[in-house]
């Protein structure tokens, strides 16, 4: 939904504005009704508006001392007033139109078909930055960078099967190689946290996708025949962890 703001400090102008645009534009709530520059100043600086239907002479001041109040103009401007001689002023602000009181339904239609239009475009291209940061992100998160005392590895977070501790340091058995890091394993839980890691044990944590059963005696099997401890009070929780995979 658009979210408008009306502000307007005739009443019955505000009262006909209103009401044409809720019974002809569906897609638009009129979140605010404003008659001030102080409450318009406050409004603004504090609520996220798609739209500003403004009147240029208010109470207590203009529509310009509240644009000028405000640090950044995010939200477009339709100005309204019976004074056409402040249109010029009005250009340099966000302004998709300026209509002339008593406002004409025709042209108040063709002035939010026309912001329409713009917001649109800037709807689908927001939509578009956040997919490309989404799978930015997405990529980000599959590699788990491991810093050894001498090298750098960058590894693909699916091929790790398990950590474990030894001392200060975590040993990573992955897919296809072994590597010491010279941190710790409740660093390395917390950066795959978000992941399908389970902390077994205080020296073991594993990979989900590679533990096969969990056994009576406290004991996980994972893929390849290893056999990991599992601490007595963690196996009620890795056993409803292994449920809900």
């Amino acid at each position: 939904m658009i979210r408008a703001v009306l502000i307007e400090d005739e009443f019955n102008a505000m009262n006909a504005l209103e009401k044409l645009i809720k019974y002809t534009q569906k897609d638009i709530t009129i979140v605010a009704k404003i008659d001030n520059v102080p409450e318009g100043i406050s409004f603004l600086k504090n609520e996220t508006v798609d739209l500003v239907f403004l009147d240029v002479e208010l109470v207590g001041g203009s529509a310009f001392q509240i644009l000028d109040a405000l640090d950044t103009i995010n939200f477009k401007i339709i100005f309204t007033t019976a004074y056409d001689e402040f249109a010029i002023k009005a250009i340099k602000f966000e302004t998709i139109d300026y209509l002339l009181k008593p406002i004409d339904s025709d042209e108040l239609f063709k002035c939010i078909n026309r912001f329409r239009v713009g917001y649109k475009k800037e709807l689908a291209y927001k939509k578009a930055v956040e997919k490309i940061s989404e799978l930015d992100k997405k990529e980000e998160q599959r590699t788990l960078l491991i810093k050894t005392s001498d090298q750098q590895y960058f590894v693909q977070i699916d091929d790790i099967i398990r950590c474990q501790s030894d001392g200060s340091y975590t040993v990573f058995y992955t897919t296809n190689q072994t590597i010491m890091s010279a941190r710790n394993l409740k660093y390395y839980e917390n950066l795959l946290s978000n992941h399908t890691f389970v902390r077994v044990h205080q020296s073991h944590l594993i990979n989900i996708k590679y533990i096969q059963t969990l056994t009576s005696n406290n004991t996980v099997h994972l893929t390849g025949g290893e056999k990991i401890p599992v601490a007595t009070r963690k196996k009620s929780y890795v056993k409803r962890i292994l449920e809900q995979f």
